[in-house]
């Protein structure tokens, strides 16, 4: 069985790298999201003038998450 303290670390990793990439690169992930939502679902997808900005602050957020994770993990581990 996977160590819960374990589990969170690799969250924690993966929470930062999404939250560079929301932050570095919002509008291609605009941009495959439409693809996705068209391909997948066939529905249109068409992000309003603030959509950037948001996802920028989603990554903002998974930012901030990802050390709240690790020092979760720590005290689990503990």
């Amino acid at each position: 069985m996977v160590a819960v303290h374990r589990v969170l670390r690799v969250s924690a990793v993966m929470s930062i790298l999404a939250g560079l990439l929301h932050i570095a690169i919002p509008g291609r992930l605009l941009e495959l999201a439409s693809q996705g939502y068209e391909r997948v679902l066939a529905v249109r997808f068409q992000p309003q003038e603030s959509a950037t900005a948001r996802v920028r602050l989603i990554g903002v957020a998974m930012l901030v998450s990802g050390p709240i994770l690790l020092r979760c993990a720590a005290y689990v581990r503990s």
